[in-house]
């Protein structure tokens, strides 16, 4: 029954992309919500109990719902960036402050990056790291980031 009913929210989903939308939102049994741009194509499939989004996968039963938004917008985040005196500059993460930072992966290790702190700014130099989404922390904070 479950996959019947993601089935049918999928081709709701198809029909939608007519609509000038930019994400598909996922939302988790938890309200967690997760952004996929549009614009970057993200490809759904279902495997047994499994819904993969591009690389990432979803228990079937922690799904509450998902929608295609015009007014989400997963680049937000540069909304946040600029509050937490965030930028990224080519492929340093620049950081305003000395708080600790640790970059993960999006399956939760923990993955090395060079962090350096000069004065009040701290840096960490992605430039080694795959292409694909990470995770930032930031003393208690902790944000999304693709690295392109």
């Amino acid at each position: 029954m479950m996959k019947k009913t993601i089935l049918i929210g999928i081709l709701s989903l198809l029909s939608a992309l007519t609509v000038e939308a930019r994400s598909l939102v996922v939302v988790l049994t938890d309200s967690t919500k997760i952004y996929f741009l549009l614009d970057d194509k993200p490809v759904m499939r279902l495997e047994s109990d499994m819904v993969w989004i591009d690389t990432q996968s979803f228990c079937i039963d922690h799904v509450d719902r998902f929608y295609i938004s015009q007014t989400d917008d997963p680049s937000g985040i540069e909304a946040i960036m600029a509050e937490r005196k965030m930028q990224m500059n080519g492929s340093t993460l620049v950081i305003a402050g000395n708080e600790e930072v640790t970059l993960y992966g999006v399956n939760g290790t923990k993955v090395k990056a060079r962090v350096s702190k000069v004065a009040d700014m701290t840096s960490v130099d992605t430039s080694d790291l795959p292409k694909g989404p990470y995770v930032v922390k930031i003393g208690k904070a902790s944000f999304k980031f693709i690295k392109k």
